[in-house]
């Protein structure tokens, strides 16, 4: 029967460290909402599983073996999940800023291309006055 609420009490202490441990990533900006959130709803489950009487149930039959190999297999699954999101959380917003940078080089490089379009129209002005004003001097484009 020790077992059983050591299972219990461990689901809702786990429960507990997750939810926290989701909202800390998340402020801290290391994890995304949608991974934050998914991990909130699981930390929910498991403090539901574990201080409902009838989904918990199954803990009166395994044995303290059992219950311990479960809550490290459990704990070690868990960690490995938090480690994975936390990691494609931080691919996904590194992707995001190298969205924003290359947005801003393709604006900065279409002002660039305007400013030398115009430079290039200016000088074909002068060269159309020069031309004019000369009279005799010959068109090297032309040629």
């Amino acid at each position: 029967m020790e077992t059983a609420y050591l299972v219990k009490y461990g689901m809702i202490v786990v429960g507990i460290v997750i939810i926290l441990a989701g909202f800390w990533f998340h402020s801290i900006k290391k994890m995304t909402v949608n991974f934050s959130v998914v991990w909130e709803f699981l930390g929910v489950i498991l403090i539901i599983i574990g201080t409902v009487p009838v989904l918990s149930a199954w803990t009166r039959l395994i044995s303290a073996g059992t219950g311990f190999a479960l809550f490290c297999l459990g704990t070690i699954c868990l960690m490995g999940g938090f480690q994975f999101s936390l990691l494609v959380s931080q691919l996904t917003m590194k992707n995001q800023e190298l969205a924003i940078q290359v947005s801003l080089l393709n604006q900065e490089n279409e002002r660039i291309l305007f400013e030398l379009e115009e430079i290039h129209k200016r000088k074909d002005r002068e060269d159309l006055s020069g031309e004019e004003r000369t009279g005799n001097e010959e068109n090297p484009v032309c040629n």
